[in-house]
């Protein structure tokens, strides 16, 4: 039986950010991290350039920390370390290989699981989803001996891995199921932009095709479409979101619904029982992204530290830097809203790929996408949080 203090399940930005604030309140309290990953927690939205390039894991901010830095914050990390069941009257996680290991708070930041809904890809050594380094490693051994490529999925890690296929020199097709590319974070007209972009650097896009099957037996050979088309492919990547881990906290009668209940503590239902990052669910959402992961689990660490902590619902941008162009897309860009009244601005040079557009929702900024020139993102992005008015920007 481990000794009791905070223990906290996962290691990737949100538990790396909890222990980092529970160390900086409390430098004797016990604190334990068990991570089913085999490395040092390291930088997860690197994993979709490593495809293309292998010399990522080399760069200096790749790993979160050294190993010495864990050892000097007296933060213990055990790797390899998968927890199968938590027992919350006595206090307890076992993992998956019978250890036991007690706690006195406890902080959920075990992530989420690539969505795979073909359940012909399993099994098939060159059907790849890009979650852990394990999976960038080998689509990166296995794209410098392939010509075709299909990426499924055309959202920011699907476009991205795309990229990194296609500067080495793989055809590569984007299978969408949307009638377009970024559906979620650029407008109709956006899209379209960059949709020119990436066919540009010779990458083929498919939209508004559902896929019925991934064809071959032991290694794919190509996707099958709806319609019967077969789209060749030595490789295919799979990117069409995740799913969050919630099965040991609903095993245990922790509040779910999408991902696990969270208040503005990230406190689950359970005193004493915190939830951060892709696993949990905070005012009905979940967000998927790195920054907001570290802002949670500093307030989940802060409180489970004793230290009251409030986490603010805030605005998170969406970045792409890939195919010789930058996006930056923030706030609320108006896509089917029934409230209100908004409308749009839009400015540049859309065939010279830089283009502006600022979404107004009853006369105040409520978001914008940058396409090419992003320097006036900040500036933009404070705008929202004041408020401002349309004709405070629009000049």
């Amino acid at each position: 039986m481990g000794q009791d203090g905070i223990l906290i399940i996962g290691a990737s930005a949100a538990g790396v950010s909890a222990a980092r604030e529970i160390r900086a309140i409390d430098p004797g309290i016990a604190v334990r991290m068990l991570t089913e990953e085999r490395y040092l927690p390291y930088y997860r939205p690197s994993l979709t350039e490593y495809i293309g390039d292998s010399k990522v894991e080399g760069r200096s901010n790749f790993f979160l920390n050294p190993e010495a830095w864990y050892r000097d914050k007296n933060l213990e990390l055990i790797l390899g370390m998968k927890v199968i069941r938590i027992d919350p009257p006595a206090r307890v996680v076992q993992t998956i290989s019978g250890e036991r290991y007690s706690y006195e708070k406890l902080i959920l930041a075990n992530g989420s699981t690539p969505f795979v809904p073909f359940r012909d890809a399993a099994g098939k050594k060159n059907v790849f989803s890009i979650r852990t380094l394990d999976d960038a490693r080998a689509a990166n051994e296995l794209s410098g001996t392939v010509k075709t490529a299909v990426v499924i999925g055309g959202g920011l890690l699907g476009l991205e891995a795309a990229h990194s296929l296609s500067g080495k020199g793989v055809r590569v097709t984007v299978i969408e199921g949307s009638d377009r590319i970024l559906p979620r974070h650029l407008d109709p007209d956006s899209s379209l932009i960059v949709q020119n972009i990436v066919t540009g650097a010779n990458v083929s896009i498919l939209l508004g095709r559902s896929i019925e099957s991934i064809q071959g037996e032991g290694s794919a050979t190509g996707v099958r479409l709806a319609d019967g088309e077969v789209v060749p492919a030595d490789m295919v990547i799979i990117s069409i979101g995740v799913r969050p881990n919630v099965e040991i906290a609903k095993s245990c009668g922790i509040a779910v619904n999408r991902a696990v209940v969270v208040n503005d503590r990230m406190e689950t239902l359970i005193p004493g029982i915190y939830a951060c990052g892709d696993v949990a669910e905070f005012n009905g959402k979940c967000i998927s992204l790195w920054m907001p992961a570290l802002k949670q689990g500093k307030v989940a660490g802060s409180n489970a530290a004793g230290k009251p902590a409030q986490f603010l619902d805030e605005m998170y941008p969406v970045v792409l830097n890939s195919f010789g162009t930058r996006i930056y897309s923030a706030g609320d860009i108006c896509q089917d809203r029934k409230d209100g009244e908004y409308r749009v601005h839009a400015a540049g040079d859309a065939a010279k790929n830089n283009y502006k557009k600022l979404f107004f929702l009853n006369d105040r900024l409520a978001g914008f996408i940058l396409i090419g020139d992003i320097s006036e993102a900040q500036k933009l992005a404070m705008a929202v949080k004041n408020g401002s008015v349309f004709g405070d920007i629009v000049k």
